[in-house]
């Protein structure tokens, strides 16, 4: 019986703080760290400054889980769209129209957050900056294991690795998703994606 109990409250505090990171990652995603004040924090996660800081150090702490949390949720829609399409492409593809058309105006920056992040610490030897460095580091790595599958599946020539097809993709895709975020272009989405891919294929 209080194991029972023990469990339940184990899953109740697991669920409550992956929850605040979700929150505080939107919130950070949309100002960026330096502009989010810990009464911002505070205020979207409902918890004291002193509730903040005891269950993850610092800003710091909560704003590193943010990042880790953001780049999870990134690759588990990857592999959403993966697992209900016929081919690596057609998944990437589906990702990428999703993030560019579909969600667009539900993100909270047009701009990914680790891009966000890699560009927002100046300082080259923080913390912060070496984790969004890595976190980036591991998603291309991702992202080139999915490239090699579409290759050996030939979906791609190997005129180009798979390194080199990740690194195209992440280019392409930050670019679209930046362009999109000026007005009156949104009808050029669609034709732009689709000239992404035909790109791609004739590389």
């Amino acid at each position: 019986m209080f194991k029972l109990i023990e469990n339940d409250m184990a899953n109740k505090v697991k669920f409550e703080r992956e929850n605040v990171i979700r929150v505080a990652s939107q919130l950070f995603w949309q100002k960026g760290f330096h502009a989010t004040s810990t009464r911002d924090l505070q205020e979207a996660v409902n918890m004291r400054p002193g509730s903040i800081y005891a269950a993850f150090g610092s800003k710091e702490g909560l704003y590193s889980e943010s990042l880790k949390d953001y780049t999870i949720q990134m690759k588990s829609q990857i592999e959403g769209f993966l697992s209900s399409a016929d081919t690596i492409l057609g998944g990437l593809r589906a990702f990428v129209e999703n993030v560019v058309i579909s969600t667009k105006d539900c993100s909270p920056s047009a701009i990914c957050m680790l891009v966000k992040a890699n560009s927002e610490f100046a300082e080259k030897d923080s913390s912060l900056y070496e984790l969004s460095v890595d976190l980036a580091a591991q998603f291309e790595t991702y992202l080139t294991q999915l490239f090699e599958q579409a290759i050996n599946n030939d979906e791609l020539s190997n005129t180009l690795t798979p390194l080199e097809y990740a690194r195209f993709f992440q280019v392409q895709f930050t670019g679209l998703r930046g362009y999109f975020n000026r007005p009156n272009v949104a009808q050029l989405a669609q034709p732009m994606i689709n000239q992404m891919f035909m790109l791609m294929k004739s590389l």
